[in-house]
């Protein structure tokens, strides 16, 4: 008797940073449509919608996909403390986001694994704890601790209101992700790995300059990566938060960055950035493919304004 082949079709977005003033709806509605144009299983986003839930919840309602599994992985920028309403980062991403997402019919992947069949889908919202940072004398440890160099801020500083470390959080955040891969359903051969923050140095971009690379050290974490390489059921990685696109393979792990970013074009543009910017990713078996996939900074030299 043959076996079954498993086959899935995927489509996948990060960092689409609505604005604040209403004018992001074409937009919106021009990924929907693009992702329904793919027919997808699973519509997955990996954060960075936007750092006002009111903003998230109408964004998720807009790109909702009726025929597909929609899940949404939390980035930082949808974590930043709302002050006007009294919630803080943490509560955010272990409450609050979970419920603007089950609200529109989404589900918060980093609460819990989707399981289909024998595959599973493992969520987390990652952190950075300076392991991707390209090593330059001139930035003292501190500088990294204090997320400013000369200037230069990392702007979670001011906006992400928890007690712990990077470090502390990039760890506590890895073992939630160990816990959910050993207490995944004994049957499940594969899984994809989403979340906000890259894993790997692979899907990194240095530029040789700061303060560019100095904003590397808060892309992601080598921990992370280490854990998905160890679990061999780990076949696909899916990120977002640098905002240059890139595909990278270690070993049968296949891992990619699905960002939009800041930058609108004109109207008569837009069909054609959102198409760079939905990746459709394929599975076959334990076969990744990602056709027709636009690396790099899709919205390079784009105008970005938000008049709220």
């Amino acid at each position: 008797m043959a076996t079954e082949v498993m086959f899935m079709r995927i489509a996948a977005v990060s960092d689409i940073h609505v604005r604040n003033d209403g004018s992001d709806k074409r937009l919106l509605e021009t990924i929907r449509d693009r992702v329904e144009s793919l027919s997808p299983d699973v519509f997955i986003i990996a954060g960075d919608i936007s750092d006002k839930l009111r903003i998230l919840s109408d964004s998720l309602d807009i790109l909702y996909q009726p025929d597909s599994k929609n899940l949404y992985v939390a980035g930082n920028h949808d974590i930043w403390f709302e002050e006007e309403i009294g919630i803080g980062s943490l509560e955010k991403y272990s409450k609050k986001i979970g419920e603007v997402c089950e609200k529109n019919k989404f589900m918060h992947l980093p609460d819990n694994p989707y399981i289909v069949d024998n595959m599973a889908f493992v969520g987390s919202i990652g952190w950075y704890d300076y392991s991707l940072r390209r090593h330059d004398p001139r930035i003292p440890d501190k500088a990294y601790q204090d997320k400013e160099f000369k200037g230069e801020v990392w702007f979670d500083l001011f906006s992400v209101d928890w007690e712990f470390t990077d470090p502390e959080a990039t760890d506590l955040f890895n073992r939630k992700t160990e816990y959910d891969l050993v207490n995944l359903p004994r049957n499940i051969e594969r899984v994809v790995f989403v979340s906000h923050h890259i894993p790997f140095r692979e899907l990194s971009h240095y530029k040789g300059r700061l303060p560019w690379d100095f904003f590397s050290a808060f892309m992601g974490a080598e921990s992370t990566g280490e854990i998905l390489q160890k679990d061999s059921r780990v076949i696909l990685s899916i990120s977002g938060h640098s905002h240059v696109r890139k595909q990278a393979k270690m070993g049968d792990l296949v891992a990619v960055t699905v960002p939009l970013g800041y930058g609108r074009p004109s109207d008569e543009e837009l069909e054609g950035l959102v198409k760079s910017a939905v990746a459709e990713i394929v599975i076959e078996d334990n076969n990744v493919d990602i056709p027709n996939f636009v690396e790099g900074d899709i919205c390079a030299g784009l105008p970005y304004r938000d008049n709220a």
